[in-house]
C-alpha cells in the first residue's frame, strides 16, 4: 500500500507540472499576441490618412506635432512647363502728378521673360532649371524742375538701354493645404548666374558721352510662393525674393575707353518689391 502511495504522489506531481508548463506557454502566447497587436497598433498610428506626405523621422530625431498636414499636391514622376512674364511702360504725358516740374518729357518701358522646365523627384519637391531675360529702356528728353526763383535746373538728352541675360537651377518644396489638391504653398531655393551689358547716352555733338557698363552676379535666393490649381492640369504661382546672398562684378567704359571696374557683395533679408514673380505652369 505504501508503495501505491509514494506511484499516486509521483503521478500527481508529474501532471501539476504538465499543467503549470501549458499555462506558462499559454501565458507567453498571449504575451506575443498582445505585443504584435501594440506594434500593429503603432504603425496605424505612424501612417498618415489618404493623400497626406508622410513626415519621416531622421537618426536621433525628435517629433514634434503641430497639427499641420501635408496633403498631396503634386505626385512625384511629373513634369512641369511655365513662363513668368511682365511689361511695364511709363510716359509722362499720362502722369499729372508732378506740380514742381515742367516740360517734362519722358518715356520708359521694362520686360521679363522667365521661362522655366522641373521634375518632380519626391511627392510634393521638384528640381528643374529657369532661364531669364530682361530689358529695360529710358528716354528722358527734358525735365525743368522748378521750385522758386533760386531753385531751377534743367536737364536732357538722356538716354538709358540695358539687356540682362540668366540661367538657374531651383529646388521647389511643395505643402498641399486642402484635400482637393487645389491650394498649396511652395518654398524655392534658387543658384543663379546673370550677365549684361547697358548703355548711358547724355548730351549731343560734341558734348556727346556714352558710357558702358557690363555687369556679371551670381546669387543664391529664396522664393516662397502660393500656387493655384485653375484646371487639372494647369495652375498659376505667384512668388515673392524675401532673402538671398549675391556676389558680382562691374565694369564701366565711358566713349570706348576704360573708366573703371569694381566688385561687389552683399545679403539681403528683405520683401523685395522688384522680385515679384506671377506665372502660369503646365503640369505633364
Amino acid at each position: 500500500m505504501k508503495d501505491w502511495k509514494y506511484i499516486l504522489v509521483l503521478i500527481g506531481m508529474v501532471l501539476s507540472s504538465t499543467a503549470l508548463l501549458h499555462a506558462g506557454e499559454q501565458d507567453s502566447t498571449v504575451v506575443a499576441h498582445e505585443m504584435a497587436a501594440t506594434v500593429v497598433n503603432e504603425k496605424i498610428m505612424t501612417v498618415s490618412e489618404p493623400d497626406t506626405i508622410v513626415n519621416k523621422r531622421g537618426f536621433n530625431r525628435k517629433k514634434y506635432s503641430r497639427g499641420l498636414k501635408n496633403y498631396l499636391l503634386i505626385p512625384k514622376k511629373q513634369w512641369i512647363a511655365g513662363l513668368t512674364l511682365s511689361h511695364g511702360e511709363f510716359d509722362s504725358e499720362d502722369n499729372n502728378l508732378f506740380i514742381f516740374i515742367k516740360d517734362f518729357n519722358f518715356k520708359g518701358n521694362i520686360t521679363t521673360l522667365n521661362p522655366f522646365l522641373g521634375y518632380f523627384i519626391k511627392d510634393n519637391e521638384c528640381i528643374g532649371i529657369k532661364l531669364g531675360y530682361s530689358h529695360l529702356s529710358a528716354n528722358l528728353d527734358n525735365l525743368t524742375l522748378d521750385i522758386d526763383d533760386d531753385m531751377q535746373f534743367h536737364i536732357g538728352d538722356m538716354r538709358y538701354l540695358g539687356e540682362t541675360f540668366s540661367a538657374s537651377i531651383f529646388h521647389r518644396s511643395y505643402i498641399g493645404i486642402d484635400r482637393n489638391k487645389r491650394f498649396g504653398f511652395f518654398n524655392e531655393t534658387e543658384l543663379a548666374f546673370s550677365s549684361g551689358s547697358n548703355r548711358f547716352v547724355r548730351g549731343t555733338d560734341e558734348s556727346l558721352k556714352n558710357t558702358k557698363t557690363t555687369t556679371s552676379e551670381i546669387k543664391l535666393g529664396l522664393n516662397p510662393g502660393f500656387c493655384v490649381f485653375i484646371m487639372n492640369n494647369v495652375s498659376t504661382s505667384i512668388s515673392f525674393g524675401v532673402a538671398g546672398l549675391r556676389y558680382g562684378t562691374i565694369k564701366q567704359t565711358t566713349n570706348d575707353q576704360e573708366s573703371g571696374s569694381r566688385r561687389s557683395s552683399g545679403a539681403d533679408f528683405k520683401l523685395n518689391l522688384f522680385n515679384i514673380n506671377i506665372g502660369m505652369c503646365l503640369h505633364i
